[in-house]
Order: structure tokens, then C-alpha cells, then sequence
């Protein structure tokens, strides 16, 4: 999907439109595609759950495929499962040909960022880990909450010709983190697309965010 003429992508700020969030070409998201699926295969060699979520998981239900505009690529496990397999999993991802940035070990922020053939301007993949809270009844990771119906009951969907697990109904878990995620917002500024009850962002930081991406 590319942008149209008629205010079908809201703009974000010009800084972010000429950096983050530039249209990437055909060849680059070929390039994501086969490693996106690289990483899948090897989460399942290692027996390592997944599931997709965030732009994934809205690329993949809004545009069939990635947001042409989209800078990263997120794979959600849970934190206490991965845990156990850090060293594995990071000795595994460098085996195969990508090179890993930074990572967090800690339950709280289980994650590692990592990149491939193209530097981290084009793609950056991420395997994030989220933790149950049992009596608050939601999955957490860093200060983002999302309700623990939409985690505990997993669905399945086809993306590049694989199924992969997604939150159920995912429709549902889309709403709770983008609020009307049918509409492309061509921005990298989470207070603008992401929901306060996901993010924990203000609601007034969000409505004025969106009123200057709106002026400009």
C-alpha cells in the first residue's frame, strides 16, 4: 500500500517521513520477507513459542504482507520460556547470519534487537518477551499492558505462506493498541498511533501530537 491523494495516510512529522518511515523499495522488503521467515524457522528449530503482534501483525491483516513504510519487525515470546534459552537463542541468530545489536535478559524487558543483510536504517528485527500477571489478568512487558484474553487464546493466520500464532481475535488486540488501526498513520511517533491503554502514554500528550501532525 503507498500512500493516495486523498488523505487516506495521515502524515506524520517531516523529520520522521524522511528517516524512519520513508516507503522502503521492492528489493528491501524481499529482503525482510526471507528473513523474516529465517527467524520463524529458527524459533521453531529452538521450540521457542512466537507469535506476531504490533506492525507484523497489522501488516499482515491490513496490507496482506509488511507496511511499506514500516522500520522494524517484531516476534513476541513469552519472557519465562525464553529465559532459559538466551545464550542459545543469541548464539543461534549470529549462527544464521544476522548481527545482534543489543539484548536484555531481565524478565521485565526480555528482548534483542538484531539486524540483517541491510543496516538498522532499513530493518530491525526484535524478539520481545511479555510476562503474565496473573491477578491484574495481563501480559506486560516495560510499561506496556495488554489484557491477558487476548494472549491466553491464540489464533492462527498466513503470512508469506506460513501460519503463524496471532492474539485472538486479533482484530481485537489491534484496536487495543492502534485504536482505529484500518487507518494508515505514516508516522514513527508512538504517541500518535499507539493507545494510552497500551502504551501508558497521556492522552493529552497523544490529542496534541495528532492536531500538529495535522497543521503541518
Amino acid at each position: 500500500m503507498v500512500e493516495s491523494n486523498n488523505d487516506e495516510v495521515i502524515r506524520g512529522n517531516k523529520e520522521n517521513l524522511d528517516k524512519k518511515v520513508r516507503i522502503r523499495t521492492k528489493e528491501e522488503l524481499e529482503v525482510r520477507k526471507i528473513e523474516f521467515l529465517k527467524i520463524c524457522e529458527l524459533l521453531d528449530r529452538l521450540k521457542i513459542r512466537y507469535f506476531l503482534q504490533t506492525g507484523i501483525l497489522l501488516g499482515a491483516i491490513r496490507h496482506k504482507g509488511f507496511i511499506p513504510w514500516d522500520w522494524d519487525v517484531e516476534l513476541s515470546v513469552y519472557a519465562n520460556e525464553v529465559e532459559p534459552k538466551m545464550d542459545q537463542l543469541l548464539h543461534e541468530i549470529e549462527q544464521t547470519g544476522f548481527k545482534v545489536e543489543k539484548y536484555y535478559k531481565e524478565l521485565s524487558r526480555l528482548k534483542i534487537d538484531f539486524i540483517g543483510k541491510f543496516s538498522r536504517e532499513t530493518t530491525v528485527y526484535t524478539i520481545q518477551g511479555w510476562n503474565h500477571d496473573k491477578e491484574k489478568r495481563v501480559f506486560w512487558r516495560n510499561k506496556f499492558r495488554v489484557p491477558d484474553h487476548l494472549f491466553n487464546k491464540m489464533s492462527k493466520i498466513k503470512l508469506f505462506e506460513k501460519d503463524h500464532f496471532v492474539p485472538d481475535p486479533p482484530e481485537s488486540y489491534l484496536t487495543h493498541q492502534y485504536g482505529d488501526w484500518k487507518k494508515p498513520l505514516q508516522t514513527s511517533d508512538k504517541s500518535i498511533y499507539l493507545t494510552k491503554r497500551f502504551s501508558g502514554i497521556s492522552p493529552i500528550k497523544i490529542f496534541l501530537k495528532k492536531i500538529i501532525s495535522l497543521i503541518k
